[in-house]
């Protein structure tokens, strides 16, 4: 699959956000009875921010006048039209209601004025593309990890930006404090076509994966053009081989381990993980208790894996990295690794990071985003050499 494939599947189904259009071209049109006279009113189709030039999208994005966002003169390449879009709707829609999220107290789910959307009583079943997950002040690597996604040509998170969001005295909302005090956290987009289900952790899950079953879908090479013939083991997941590559890749430069090792057996000392100190690292005696958790995909393609719950330990020293993160992987994609040797992360990081101001004024700018960068070159380079000792193949993405 080449890059453009990755873009179009990123931005199907978009609907953009009502905003100042200063693109005029491509018009259809919807047609609607009223008193028994047809009307035509002038849309533009569904994939219109796919039909006009670089310019003219890059006019488009001027009409937004948002001044906590600025693409540059050049979009980055490794950010999609969509990715674009999304972006701006974060930063800049107005909000129409927040709901409280059970179970989850640092997380508020919110709804954005799209101008056509009817009123939404119900989070998970009626958001289209109108709806973001604001996320607490101690989750904004989130936005850095979506950047690096990108950069690495991963695609596999969802936009974030960082945002100081206010809501109106007319929205009715639980929670005063963090919409009244002026600081900036993290809001990534809701993907309504993510899949919910299982039994284990249904609402964090599309699907049921022990970690032994985990290792047979490595070790046998499911769902991909290499799978190995296997009388004794039934594929678990429609998951492709090169996807848990990509996560497992991702999760080891960020110290995300609550994928792929929720217990946190793989960290040999306690650095600040939750799970080494709530009895969950008990759990690390008997492997046949051992899940993945936050292990998601698309209703529409169970193929491919969508990343959230990205913000990962930035402090995490290198002599005790979680190298569980990557047991039993066998191949990662071409793509990323290209990017990892080229010696052209940091410039690529800090160009893309760059584009969120609010982000990059909350870190202090270029000397803070270069110690964040810092961290990753120094796990670029353990991940390298582990693939190199390992024999682990670099394939293209497929």
């Amino acid at each position: 699959m080449d890059e453009n494939d990755e873009r179009r599947d990123r931005d199907k189904e978009f609907v953009e956000p009502i905003k100042v259009d200063p693109f005029k071209g491509n018009i259809h049109q919807r047609h609607v009875v009223k008193n028994d006279i047809d009307i035509a009113i002038p849309t533009k189709p569904p994939n219109w921010w796919e039909l006009i030039s670089n310019e003219e999208f890059h006019h488009y994005i001027k009409g937004f006048i948002n001044e906590d966002l600025d693409f540059g003169d050049v979009i980055p390449g490794w950010l999609s039209r969509s990715d674009v879009l999304r972006m701006e709707m974060l930063s800049t829609s107005e909000v129409v209601h927040v709901f409280d999220m059970v179970d989850h107290d640092r997380l508020r789910l919110i709804v954005f004025d799209d101008g056509k959307s009817d009123k939404i009583d119900d989070f998970e079943t009626d958001c289209r593309e109108q709806c973001g997950v604001q996320k607490s002040l101690f989750d904004w690597y989130e936005i850095f990890a979506f950047h690096l996604d990108r950069v690495l040509e991963i695609n596999r998170s969802l936009p974030a930006v960082a945002r100081v969001l206010e809501v109106k005295e007319s929205v009715q909302f639980m929670d005063s404090e963090r919409f009244q005090d002026r600081k900036p956290r993290p809001l990534i987009w809701w993907d309504p076509n993510i899949q919910h289900g299982g039994e284990f952790m249904r609402s964090q899950n599309s699907l049921d994966l022990s970690f032994i079953d985990y290792q047979n879908e490595l070790k046998y090479r499911c769902n991909s053009p290499n799978e190995e013939e296997h009388a004794s083991y039934v594929c678990q997941s429609h998951v492709k081989n090169i996807e848990w590559g990509k996560l497992a890749m991702f999760d080891f430069l960020l110290q995300v381990h609550d994928r792929l090792d929720r217990n946190c057996c793989g960290y040999d000392v306690d650095e600040g993980e939750f799970c080494m100190v709530n009895g969950m690292h008990d759990v690390c005696d008997d492997i046949d208790k051992q899940y993945l958790v936050h292990i998601m995909t698309r209703k529409g393609d169970p193929s491919r894996l969508v990343f959230i719950d990205n913000a990962g330990n930035r402090k995490r020293s290198l002599k005790h990295l979680n190298f569980r993160l990557l047991e039993g992987i066998t191949e990662v994609p071409k793509e990323s690794i290209e990017v990892l040797r080229s010696g052209k992360l940091r410039g690529k990081l800090l160009q893309s990071l760059r584009v969120d101001k609010i982000f990059w004024k909350a870190v202090t700018g270029e000397d803070g985003a270069n110690k964040l960068i810092d961290s990753i070159e120094d796990r670029v380079r353990h991940l390298l050499d582990y693939i190199e000792q390992y024999d682990i193949k670099v394939v293209p993405n497929y």
